[in-house]
């Protein structure tokens, strides 16, 4: 019986982190890690100005991806938008959507709201 091969070491080893998840977060973190450092050189640009707007919408995609597990995703995304880690408090997105959390509610994703309110327009 002859040894395995590099090649094939490496292969069951990406296929055990595949498998078991670790990939794909080594993969997120590595990018989340590298748009970091890219954003980090002042000396070649000015501080990015995020409309308000922006900032919203990436907040609902942010409370969105964390409720549905997507935390390395989430991560990439405060990466590349240059937006702070710290997550806005849900009522505080609740207030500027004009939308009044009760216990039924407050257990999904405002994002959910937003589209079901354009669906219910869709239908009448």
């Amino acid at each position: 019986m002859s040894e395995p091969t590099e090649q094939q070491l490496v292969e069951a080893v990406r296929e055990s982190l595949r498998q078991d998840g670790r990939l794909g977060r080594f993969k997120a973190e590595i990018r989340s890690a590298v748009m970091s450092i890219l954003n980090k050189n002042p000396s070649e640009r000015m501080p990015v100005q995020i409309p308000e707007e922006t900032k919203l919408i990436n907040e609902l995609i942010r409370e969105y991806m964390v409720w549905n597990g997507y935390l390395y995703s989430e991560q990439v995304l405060v990466a590349e938008s240059a937006q702070h880690s710290e997550r806005l408090p849900r009522d505080n997105l609740a207030t500027k959507l004009n939308v009044m959390d009760d216990e039924r509610t407050v257990k999904i994703p405002l994002l959910y709201y937003v589209l079901a309110a354009f669906q219910n327009n869709d239908d009448q």
